[in-house]
């Protein structure tokens, strides 16, 4: 009697080839072009995405450090005014009698002394439109500026600052102010997006938009 079924190896075929070294060469070869042409392209798509954002992130922390400035000088304000402005001299600053309350320019007194005092302008003369801020002092009749700083660069609007009441209508007029009256500031940015990204037949570079706005209460009442 037979327990187990008999196994019949069958003859190995010697016959068999395997890969030459010139076809393995080849082989590799071509694994290797397809594997670095793919991570080339991983690696430059990466790059893209990291320039994308790094121009969003740039663009809204330069806008958001503006706008912490700006707000922490409003809430400590003593004297707020909302006005037009040419050129960063104390000067060129044109309060809005009348007409609504909304210009490129805001000047800001700490103290109901106004020898010393604040003014945030919206430059226009240069191609970035720079929003600055310059430090006035008045000491014994002679007025200067003492400092000059870049908060914000490529902004678009052109009426940053406005005075607006508790339903978000802007002050028709400077007779119309209160205590109760927020400073409403926008800036609208146009940023060059990447360097690569064209559009259109002329070529024109890919610009992107973004927007930053506030409301901000002034804490020192009149």
């Amino acid at each position: 009697m037979k327990l187990f079924k008999t196994i019949q190896n069958r003859l190995r075929r010697r016959n068999v080839r395997g890969f030459t070294v010139a076809e393995m060469s080849i082989t590799v070869g071509v694994f290797l072009f397809i594997f670095t042409g793919a991570w080339i392209g991983v690696q430059i798509f990466g790059l893209r995405v990291y320039t994308l954002a790094a121009t969003k992130l740039v663009a809204t922390a330069g806008g958001r450090q503006a706008l912490g400035q700006i707000r922490d000088q409003i809430r400590g304000g003593k004297i707020v005014s909302v006005g037009q402005c040419s050129s960063p001299v104390s000067s060129s600053f044109q309060l809005i009698t009348n007409g609504p309350q909304q210009g490129n320019a805001l000047r800001i007194y700490p103290t109901t002394n106004t020898t010393s005092y604040s003014i945030f302008y919206l430059d226009t003369s240069t191609t970035t439109n720079r929003l600055i801020q310059f430090n006035v002092t008045n000491a014994s009749g002679t007025i200067r500026t003492t400092s000059t700083n870049t908060l914000a660069k490529y902004i678009a609007n052109q009426n940053v600052f406005e005075m607006v009441d508790w339903s978000n209508n802007i002050a028709p007029s400077e007779g119309s102010l209160d205590n109760r009256l927020l400073i409403r500031v926008t800036m609208e940015f146009t940023q060059w997006e990447y360097p690569i990204a064209r559009i259109g037949t002329n070529m024109a570079d890919a610009y992107n938009f973004y927007q930053l706005r506030a409301l901000v209460f002034r804490r020192a009442w009149n």
